[in-house]
């Protein structure tokens, strides 16, 4: 792996699995998407390298925009939320990862940043 091991879960349906299907809703790992993992690991070491030049506030928007990039009203990040017995669909909300993650960025950015500085210090003792 050539990034630290980022998670944060939310809630998403599984892609080509029928609604009928009782497991269709998993938890998913917004940093399974590589795209994300490696642009917020690269963002969290310019971060690391020069706190006054990109700055946390910075590092929070630019990870806040990597997911939004990824995984923001896409089909396969997507999932419907509502009454446990809803009368119609138009009670339901669509509601994607971004959607789910977006509240937590403060958290998240922490955490990344924890979870790069672990990684970092374990490859160089590795050498």
């Amino acid at each position: 792996m050539d990034y630290p091991k980022y998670e944060f879960y939310v809630v998403c349906q599984k892609m080509n699995r029928p609604v009928v299907d009782k497991d269709y809703v998993e938890r998913f790992n917004i940093f399974q998407n590589w795209l994300v993992s490696e642009g917020v690991f690269k963002a969290c070491k310019k971060h690391l390298r020069n706190k006054k030049k990109f700055t946390f506030e910075e590092l929070q928007e630019e990870i806040e925009r990597i997911i939004r990039w990824q995984e923001w009203s896409r089909y396969e990040y997507e999932c419907s939320a509502g009454p446990a017995f809803p009368r119609s669909l138009d009670e339901l909300k669509k509601i994607d990862c971004y959607w789910q993650a977006e509240p937590n960025m403060k958290v998240i950015t922490e955490m990344c940043i924890k979870r790069t500085k672990e990684f970092l210090k374990e490859k160089k003792n590795d050498r």
